[in-house]
């Protein structure tokens, strides 16, 4: 527990010193960065299902490269689980990194849209945590501010690296998010994302030892998920955030996080 508060008391550190961004959202939003701009963030998960608990903390550094790029580098400093039956894990996560290219830019009546591609380097040492394979997915994201609501939408493919002995298809992604903004310091938002089954009828066909079986949890897919949230602006570029997150396999996870921006023209009509 004392190695989670200090990875956290260092995670909030960094914010105040340069910058950071921890996304209210899973739902990606099409919007690119200002060139220069810097978005680094933080935040705590704490998840509770019949099966154990999970603690993590992400991680994230977002960097405006030109007009229509962003780049973005999303590492998990820190995973424990505990499952009620079977091994447990505590380690370091997967970093994942992402290129934004904004295609069309929001008028009055088009929305907003980018593509962009994400690649999962397998940096976690327990098949627990990350599969040891790289992953690779392609997305599709549009957004549109329509009143006081800015909303987003996510289609994506992953590509999954499989561990040996493991024969699982690939996962295809959805995601839907909206925030409401309810003055120039309040937001309420609420999502739902998931993704399909790597494996018929959600059996995995498994070659080997217990170990990759156990692997083959980070790729199962099949999920659903439902999320809903308020954030509180502290100033022009400082947001704390709290979301409650439930899923089909009865999970609940709570996420308190922080963001901070240097640079951003418009932090509080565009969340990250």
């Amino acid at each position: 527990m004392r190695y989670i508060f200090t990875i956290v008391l260092f995670s909030l550190l960094t914010l105040y010193s340069t910058s950071t961004l921890s996304q209210v959202l899973e739902t990606e939003e099409s919007y690119p960065l200002a060139p220069g701009e810097i978005v680094l963030g933080t935040g705590i998960e704490f998840q509770r299902s019949s099966e154990g608990t999970e603690t993590a903390v992400p991680i994230a550094i977002e960097y405006g490269l030109t007009k229509r790029f962003t780049f973005l580098i999303e590492p998990v400093a820190f995973t424990s689980i505990h499952n009620k039956i079977g091994p447990s894990a505590v380690g370091f996560g997967d970093i994942e990194l992402t290129l934004f290219y904004q295609c069309i830019q929001e008028n009055k009546f088009m929305p907003a849209i980018s593509i962009s591609t994400e690649i999962k380097l397998p940096t976690a040492k327990s098949n627990l945590i990350g599969t040891g394979k790289i992953d690779f997915t392609p997305f599709i994201i549009i957004s549109k501010n329509i009143g006081k609501f800015f909303t987003n939408v996510n289609l994506s493919y992953s590509f999954l690296g499989k561990p040996n002995g493991v024969v699982a298809g690939n996962l295809f992604n959805y995601a839907l998010g909206t925030i409401y903004n309810a003055s120039d310091k309040n937001i309420y938002f609420g999502e739902v994302y998931g993704n399909t089954s790597a494996f018929a009828n959600d059996v995995p066909e498994v070659i080997g030892s217990t170990s990759v079986l156990n692997s083959t949890q980070e790729i199962s897919g099949g999920e659903l998920v439902g999320s809903i949230g308020y954030g509180r602006y502290l100033n022009k570029y400082l947001l704390i955030s709290v979301g409650i997150s439930y899923d089909n396999n009865n999970a609940l996870l709570f996420r308190p996080a922080i963001e901070f921006s240097i640079g951003r023209k418009n932090s509080q009509t565009k969340v990250h």
